[in-house]
């Protein structure tokens, strides 16, 4: 067992597990996602709803390690599934580019501030910004560093934006719950622990009467019903993917226990919009080459095109120093800036 300080919370850790989720503070602007569930098809339990399995992707585990940074992981798994959506594909989003902006004083977040974050200035993609120190899990500390800010990765994050956040007001409503995972592919929302010896499996149990607990940020992504009753399911953020008869995919399930007893809080929705569009200037570069090109970001202070290794200038002002798309059959990819591109082994990405 690990002694730690959560925010301003002493506590003992399991296994090292972090948290570092604090309820959100009330607040009156917030945009309630329970009246525009009311006109959806009700929730069938039984076909479920399985946002890898809806996408075709397969979603990466991520590690927070000690860290406080479950927000930022949360958002970050969230926003890698929108933007899957659109694209086609699953790119790992970096979760220190959501918990190194919106941390407390102490560590931990608000789960509102994630989604506000997502909204209001966007995401950034893992090869960007790295949420692992030197391949290794986080500290702490390495999550709250802010050095890495430049109008350059502001301005690129911007293409992640989402389009608008909602609060699940009812979070004990189970069926509301799966709704909104099943309508905006997934949720982020926060759940009550307690250092009970199951979180290290994939069947959670909800804190019992006088023990201390803690909360603890998570994505949800699925729900359904097998031979212990209903759940909702989530990758966690702790590093594991334990495969079995009744987890066959790795995800942590939740049943009912944890709604009955209101050990879920403060759960949101993010509405995502388009990323940028290219020009019709860079779409007619990009007809006239039959082979898959690197483009800078549109509509953000775009400064030239990569085509076969080499610059093409479209502004002739600015070097090609802003992080760049990888274009594939006209869909938007992968971020990459020009030294590691230059790094990177090409494949058949490029």
């Amino acid at each position: 067992m690990e002694e730690a300080i959560i925010g301003k919370k002493y506590i003992i850790l399991d296994d090292k597990k972090g948290t570092g989720c604090f309820v959100d503070k009330e607040d009156a602007r917030d945009l309630p996602y329970d009246e525009m569930a009311l006109g959806a098809p009700a929730v069938d339990w039984t076909k479920g709803y399985d946002v890898e399995r809806e996408l075709g992707i397969k979603v990466k585990i991520k590690n927070q390690d000690g860290s406080s940074s479950c927000v930022g992981q949360g958002f970050s798994y969230y926003a890698g599934v929108i933007n899957s959506a659109e694209i086609g594909h699953y790119i790992e989003i970096s979760a220190k580019g959501f918990y190194s902006q919106i941390a407390l004083p102490g560590g931990g977040a608000y789960i509102r501030d994630g989604a506000k974050l997502l909204v209001n200035w966007g995401a950034l993609l893992e090869i960007v910004l790295a949420s692992y120190d030197g391949g290794n899990p986080p500290t702490e500390k390495f999550m709250l560093d802010k050095s890495w800010i430049t109008p350059e990765l502001v301005r690129t994050a911007q293409t992640l934006q989402g389009k608008e956040y909602r609060t699940i007001t009812a979070a004990s409503n189970m069926d509301m719950f799966a709704s909104a995972i099943q309508n905006n592919l997934g949720v982020v929302g926060g759940v009550s622990g307690s250092n009970n010896n199951t979180w290290g499996g994939n069947e959670p149990k909800a804190p019992k009467s006088g023990e201390s607990t803690w909360g603890h940020c998570l994505y949800f992504g699925k729900f359904g019903v097998d031979s212990l009753g209903k759940f909702i399911s989530t990758p966690n953020s702790w590093g594991e993917r334990k495969i079995d008869d009744l987890h066959r995919d790795g995800w942590q399930k939740f049943r009912e226990d944890y709604f009955n007893d209101k050990f879920m809080f403060n759960p949101w929705t993010i509405t995502d919009k388009p990323n940028f569009s290219m020009s019709p200037e860079t779409q007619k570069i990009v007809e006239q080459n039959e082979k898959k090109v690197i483009i800078e970001s549109e509509g953000i202070g775009r400064k030239g095109i990569i085509i076969g290794g080499k610059l093409r200038s479209i502004s002739k002002d600015r070097a090609a120093e802003a992080c760049l798309y990888t274009l594939a059959n006209n869909k938007l990819g992968s971020f990459v800036s020009s030294r590691q591109f230059d790094e990177m082994i090409k494949g058949d990405n490029f």
